[in-house]
């Protein structure tokens, strides 16, 4: 029995199945990369949809009064908040399968708990020094 014959056998075996794993991955990620750019246009075109809508909301609303500003003690500041767009609501396909409806709440669940983390993942310095990079530093949790 030659065992370098046979184990030349098996590490070529192991390369071909490597060569393929590998093309499939290169697949994917050139497929990943088209849908990633697709969804970022759709997500400019919604972003300017909605920034047209709020236009159209604060015209509507420059007719009523504005209520004065609250009054503060002088040398404090106002917590500083991002602000953080709502997720847009998915209104699903009726022509899509049931495991794209599942993806799709799923993907929507995870952009629900995303921005939510991202809502509260902001810290206001308590020592009167506002500048950005202090702040990256009082961050309440290294995770985003």
């Amino acid at each position: 029995m030659d065992y370098a014959a046979e184990i030349e056998q098996i590490a070529s075996e192991a390369r071909r199945r490597s060569a393929l794993l590998m093309d499939e991955i290169n697949e994917i990620n050139r497929q990943t990369t088209i849908r990633a750019e697709e969804l970022s246009i759709e997500v400019g075109n919604r972003l300017r949809e909605l920034g047209e809508q709020d236009g159209e909301d604060e015209s509507e609303g420059e007719s009523e009064p504005a209520a004065p500003p609250p009054t503060r003690e002088e040398g404090t500041r106002p917590p500083v908040r991002q602000q953080v767009p709502p997720p847009t609501v998915m209104k699903p396909d009726p022509s899509w399968a049931p495991e794209q409806l599942q993806q799709a709440e799923i993907r929507a669940a995870v952009a629900r708990a995303r921005a939510a983390r991202q809502a509260q993942s902001t810290v206001t310095p308590s020592d009167g020094d506002f500048d950005s990079e202090s702040e990256y530093y009082r961050r309440s949790t290294w995770l985003d």
